[in-house]
């Protein structure tokens, strides 16, 4: 039997939704949608289940998933799957961690991927990772299981990191506070005591204003000494994949050779060797969690 899905990736203030079919590879009426409520929220997707007769919904969210829930990381909401699926009258309701539906959506990006670090495959592990508002990452599993994580709440290496902004705080950082755009507005705005947006601030970067150029240089320093760690901690072999607006901006201001070096610093010879075989790809292909989200689904009905 073929079913109409509704895909959705749900933020702090956007919706992204797109419609396919159970037995379709393509997904069409892709929208941006703004909400200033859940409410409001809630009165879109209805509207959107009642107009495409929607018989299943994917969604993605920021925010992490327990059992059969997400409790959104920037709104008070919690989501659940039995009570959605229950309220619209669903077939059924998949929930899945924003960074979660990143990490299944490898078979729709493949083609879509430009190298910071060229690689040697050995082992399946992938880390999915992206800077944005706050930084979330996952790991893939020979393209099946995923993992998702709550790296960007962590704390251990915060301090460390700060030193490359020369930036001492004795501030309670997590580590999206270091690294996400919204890491790079606030680090400025301590340094100028302007506040303006990272997109801004890659613009004056451009314009070779001083701050600028000083923040996103030590961004990416400290974006390649973290992922050096998180090589070594997930011992990725299939690679390193980068999402993102943010992402996708700071690519070209990349200068690979300075990359590297800074992803091999102060490590052992031998993990000199294992990182020589991780790649860097940066993903190009925008709305990566939509396409996640229906590949999640396939590979379910497999």
């Amino acid at each position: 039997m073929i079913y109409k899905l509704l895909l959705i990736d749900i933020g702090g203030t956007n919706m992204r939704h797109a419609i396919t079919s159970s037995d379709s590879n393509d997904i069409t009426n892709i929208f941006k949608t703004a909400f200033t409520d859940m409410g409001e929220f809630e009165e879109e997707l209805k509207d959107l289940i009642d107009k495409h007769s929607i018989d299943i919904l994917i969604a993605s969210v920021a925010g992490p998933k327990v059992n059969n829930s997400i409790s959104m990381t920037n709104r008070n909401y919690e989501f659940d799957a039995d009570e959605i699926s229950e309220k619209f009258n669903l077939k059924d309701c998949y929930l899945l961690n924003d960074w979660e539906a990143i990490a299944h959506s490898y078979d729709y990006i493949k083609d879509s991927i430009e190298q910071i670090k060229e690689g040697a495959s050995f082992n399946k592990n992938t880390l999915y990772l992206g800077p944005g508002t706050g930084l979330g990452a996952a790991i893939s599993i020979d393209n099946k299981t995923v993992l998702s994580t709550e790296i960007g709440n962590t704390t251990n290496s915060t301090k460390y990191l700060m030193e490359n902004y020369n930036i001492e705080s004795e501030d309670h950082l997590t580590l999206e506070d270091v690294i996400s755009g919204t890491a790079i507005s606030s680090i400025y705005k301590l340094k100028t005591g302007l506040s303006i947006s990272s997109e801004e601030i890659l613009e004056k970067y451009q314009e070779e204003e001083p701050i600028s150029v000083e923040v996103i240089n030590n961004f990416i320093k400290s974006l390649a000494l973290l992922l050096s760690d998180l090589a070594l901690t997930f011992n990725t072999g299939n690679g390193i994949l980068l999402a993102g607006s943010l992402m996708r901006s700071l690519y070209p201001l990349i200068d690979k050779d300075n990359f590297y070096k800074l992803f091999v610093n102060n490590k052992k010879e031998s993990h000199i060797n294992m990182l020589d075989l991780v790649s860097i790809g940066v993903i190009t292909k925008k709305r990566t969690p939509l396409y996640g989200n229906l590949n999640f689904y396939k590979k379910l009905k497999k």
